[in-house]
């Protein structure tokens, strides 16, 4: 008898599990602005278009609504755009900056038990509001990111001053310039063999060491484009890219040159004579010539309207990718996007952000390292959740093992970029796992710019080869 009672007892408690769960996967929610609202008829979905009460989601959206009853005609106005539904017509107008757009609905709104539905997806993205659906939570998602983008930029305006120049400063494209440009990057990992973690990264990457010095030079006139180019393995990587019996010799110290105009692209490069299997084809020093017509590429002329067409300012484009997210909507999306308001603040205020002037000449400096980035980690982990990572001992090891850098210096003259400096460090030291060590640095700048007298020299047919030829020789 005991028996039987606890298998119904067992079958009972599972049931009610089961209901239980049936109805919170049915329950939908809605999201708005990281704040789950609740409205006085629940949402509804109707064919699979979810429907919510028009007056309470328009004002939630910081909209107003006029209904009038012998027509059932809903009108919502928001920030200049207004929208006209009609109940049981399928049939919708929106009217932005002038622009009148007839829409037709999948669903047309709807009164039900005396309350008018309207379509959540159709409405909020008509007021400039992205929806979405989070299936695991059963969330509707709406969030008005020009909300969150208007917020960010009171934040940076008052708290970052410096950083906030920078990011509307509207850079140029110059019609001629030189420039140089030299940057290394040097990385070394040295593993502790005796770590008991066989499956650390670490011991996985092994020890190795090496790097890469480049040397880059150009010159752009209205004309053409020139960029001569030598990079210098080091290390390992030099050791491989020498290494015979992989069949390769040299490739550790190579040159290449690039040149564009407006009909045609020229590569010349010593790597022809280095690599065995290219050695056949006898291009030696002559440049491979490629027609941009027939290879459908962009010409050097289109490029370069392109980019002088191109005056969007650093800020706007930020706000752009917040606004136009590429990732589905969740209902952790608003909180992690709206962090970004406390991020930049800690890490580009105007002590790591700085600005200079000197007659038309500015120059931002930043510096960033570990304590900064360290101290943010805590700080928004005591913010957002109830673990105090100051006394997490797996934290304070990663805090003790892991230090960087990174400064940079951009100089601006007459709002064009003129200068930049880069050096970064990474330095990983681990008793258990090993070492890794990883460093970078940028030097370059740009001189004679809009000058009339760069000239740049065309190959002549004589010292070129057309790259259908080699095409034919199976390159």
């Amino acid at each position: 008898m005991k028996k039987r009672i606890s298998i119904l007892l067992s079958f009972l408690m599972i049931f009610s599990l089961t209901l239980t769960g049936f109805a919170e996967t049915n329950e939908i929610k809605v999201q708005l602005n990281g704040e789950i609202v609740s409205f006085d008829v629940a949402p509804q979905v109707i064919n699979g278009t979810t429907f919510l009460p028009a007056r309470s989601i328009v004002e939630k959206l910081g909209g107003t609504i006029e209904y009038v009853a012998d027509t059932k005609t809903v009108t919502v106005k928001k920030d200049g755009t207004t929208v006209t539904l009609q109940v049981d017509n399928k049939s919708a107008k929106v009217e932005k900056n002038g622009e009148v757009k007839e829409i037709t609905l999948n669903e047309s709104p709807k009164i039900i038990n005396g309350v008018t539905l309207v379509p959540v997806r159709f409405l909020s993205e008509a007021l400039d509001t992205k929806v979405g659906w989070d299936e695991f939570k059963r969330t509707v998602v709406v969030i008005d990111y020009n909300k969150i983008v208007k917020s960010l930029d009171e934040t940076l305006k008052s708290e970052t001053p410096a950083f906030y120049e920078f990011l509307n400063t509207g850079y140029k494209q110059p019609n001629a310039l030189n420039s140089k440009c030299n940057f290394s990057i040097d990385f070394k990992s040295t593993p502790n063999t005796q770590s008991i973690d066989k499956y650390s990264l670490l011991t996985m990457m092994g020890a190795f060491e090496g790097g890469f010095d480049v040397v880059a030079t150009s010159s752009m006139n209205n004309e053409s484009m020139l960029v001569d180019m030598n990079i210098k393995a080091k290390g390992n990587v030099k050791e491989f890219l020498n290494n015979e019996a992989f069949g390769l010799k040299g490739l550790d110290d190579i040159n290449a040159k690039l040149l564009f105009n407006e009909k045609s692209m020229y590569i010349q490069s010593d790597v022809f004579n280095k690599v065995e299997d290219l050695k056949s084809l006898n291009v030696g020093n002559k440049w491979v010539k490629f027609d941009l017509s027939e290879e459908d590429m962009v010409s050097f002329k289109q490029m370069m309207e392109m980019m002088k067409s191109d005056d969007t300012k650093p800020i706007d484009a930020i706000y752009e990718s917040i606004k136009n997210p590429t990732t589905d909507l969740t209902v952790d999306t608003y909180e992690s996007t709206t962090m970004i308001a406390e991020i930049l603040p800690m890490l580009l205020n105007d002590d790591n952000f700085k600005l200079s002037k000197s007659g038309n000449t500015k120059t931002y400096t930043i510096k960033i390292d570990s304590d900064d980035f360290m101290k943010l980690i805590t700080d928004m982990s005591s913010k957002y959740s109830d673990k105090d990572l100051t006394k997490d001992p797996d934290f304070l090891k990663l805090k003790d093992s892991l230090k960087f850098n990174y400064d940079v210096k951009i100089d601006v003259k007459d709002d064009y970029v003129t200068g930049e400096t880069a050096d970064m460090k990474v330095d990983f030291d681990s008793k258990d796992e090993g070492k890794f060590n990883l460093g970078f640095k940028l030097n370059s700048s740009a001189s004679d710019i809009n000058s009339d007298s760069i000239k740049i020299d065309v190959p002549a047919d004589s010292e070129t080869i057309d790259s259908k030829v080699l095409e034919n020789m199976g390159l």
